[in-house]
């Protein structure tokens, strides 16, 4: 039995510790040099989780870290921003996912992960957590490659409690069959994955619209698309709009900003906003994190959060 608290969102996705460097122009030699670092819990089930809880929803996740040095820091950063970390296991012997993102001006990030004690995570872990994924108001899952199966069964487990769903897809995710969309409520995404969970080619509006109108004839409730600056698209079944297209601001890095964008979305959903309501206070707080540089360093506070 779970106690009386029993959080209202269940986040799934893999945990890392992100090390995250921006280069500067400096070189020493062959060397180039860090400007500066920052280090903290990250994965798409982290980031998505301390975003919902910033939006004022008790959430908890699930996953699995390593017994070292890393998962002790992961958990450290999550208790604080009081995640619930009942679901949260130490395995013994395995190290901890780690990422190391690299930031250089006028190029593309440079991301490097080792999953680690993310590949550690079964069925039976899910099976353990089933009361609270029955009593949850939403469940919210990153269906990454390390987790593909359990983030599968999860989804199961939902769907027979009719707790709802919402998923963010890899871009690994494109041979998911698509009446497989069927078990989820709801979709979010962004260029990239929207683009790739249908085998379109080419990151822009046009795919994007194309993705949502396919897919959303599948889920149970919609598909919402984030465009970075381009705005926000939200598709039902035989409806679909484009919203909070005035975006003036600049666009620095896009670390994080989709996990966020998920989390942000599940917490209004649970708050009984509409999905157009979630999508605009989602994508707002995305684009406050590509205008900073870095990911849990970006994320917009709890303050801000209320203003959007």
């Amino acid at each position: 039995m779970l106690k009386h608290d029993s959080p209202r969102i269940l986040s799934l996705g893999v945990l890392n510790l992100d090390f995250v460097m921006e280069l500067g122009n400096e070189m020493i030699g062959k060397k180039k040099m860090g400007r500066q670092i920052s280090i903290n819990a990250g994965g798409h089930g982290s980031s998505q989780a301390i975003a919902a809880v910033r939006c004022g929803v008790p959430t908890a996740l699930i996953g699995k870290v390593g017994d070292d040095a890393f998962g002790q820091q992961i958990q450290c950063t999550l208790e604080k921003e009081h995640v619930d970390c009942r679901f949260l296991t130490h395995v013994p012997n395995v190290h901890s996912g780690l990422a190391t993102i690299i930031i250089e001006d006028h190029t593309d990030n440079t991301f490097i992960d080792f999953l680690g004690a993310n590949y550690e995570l079964t069925n039976e872990d899910i099976d353990h957590c089933k009361d609270a994924i029955c009593q949850a108001d939403l469940v919210m899952i990153h269906m990454g490659p390390a987790i593909m199966d359990v983030a599968t069964h999860m989804i199961e487990l939902a769907n027979e409690c009719h707790t709802p769903v919402l998923v963010t897809p890899s871009v690994m995710t494109a041979d998911v069959p698509l009446h497989f969309w069927k078990k989820v409520d709801y979709l979010a995404m962004n260029l990239a994955q929207a683009a790739a969970i249908s085998c379109l080619s080419g990151e822009n509006a046009k795919t994007a619209r194309i993705s949502a109108s396919i897919l959303s004839n599948q889920v149970r409730q919609g598909v919402v698309v984030h465009m970075d600056g381009a705005g926000v698209l939200v598709a039902e079944k035989g409806t679909m709009s484009l919203m909070d297209t005035c975006f003036s601001g600049e666009i620095l890095d896009y670390s994080g900003a989709t996990s966020f964008f998920t989390g942000v979305l599940a917490a209004e959903l649970v708050k009984n906003s509409s999905i157009q309501e979630a999508a605009i206070k989602a994508h707002r707080a995305a684009l406050l994190c590509m205008g900073k540089v870095g990911v849990y360093t970006s994320f917009p506070s709890a303050e801000v959060l209320k203003t959007l």
